[in-house]
């Protein structure tokens, strides 16, 4: 950004110079342009944040990876640790906090912090759909 704000500060003075010296007519077309970099100057940093954005994005399907209805991070082979899935998919990485300890691993539900979702899972619980399932209907 800094080369677009240099950019930016030389022409606006530029511009400033000639409205001093321009006819009326001028000066409106030189007020049109000065507003038209200035909004050239927002779009620029508006994608700049959304290029971001993507690249955060991506580095985060590179860091987790679905599975049981939960998203684990690489490298978590004991999978202790779950992330909430419907948070995810809004581009925030959440873990899930135990709702209460069971007896075993198997009877952990997990419960999203997140007060905006509060989403309860049990990865261990998951049953993976049949393949063989066919929607059969209603005859509507």
């Amino acid at each position: 950004m800094g080369k677009l704000n240099d950019a930016y500060d030389a022409v606006t003075k530029a511009l400033d110079a000639k409205i001093a010296l321009a006819t009326a007519e001028q000066k409106e077309l030189l007020a049109d342009a000065k507003l038209a970099l200035a909004d050239l100057k927002t779009l620029i940093a508006d994608q700049k944040d959304e290029i971001q954005n993507l690249g955060d994005q991506l580095k985060q399907r590179d860091e987790f990876f679905l599975e049981k209805h939960v998203y684990w991070k690489k490298g978590d082979e004991e999978k202790d640790q779950p992330f909430c899935p419907a948070c995810y998919s809004k581009g925030k990485i959440v873990p899930l906090q135990k709702h209460w300890d069971g007896h075993e691993k198997k009877q952990t539900p997990w419960i999203c912090p997140e007060k905006s979702c509060g989403a309860l899972y049990n990865p261990w619980d998951y049953k993976e759909p049949d393949p063989e399932f066919q929607d059969v209907g209603f005859g509507f």
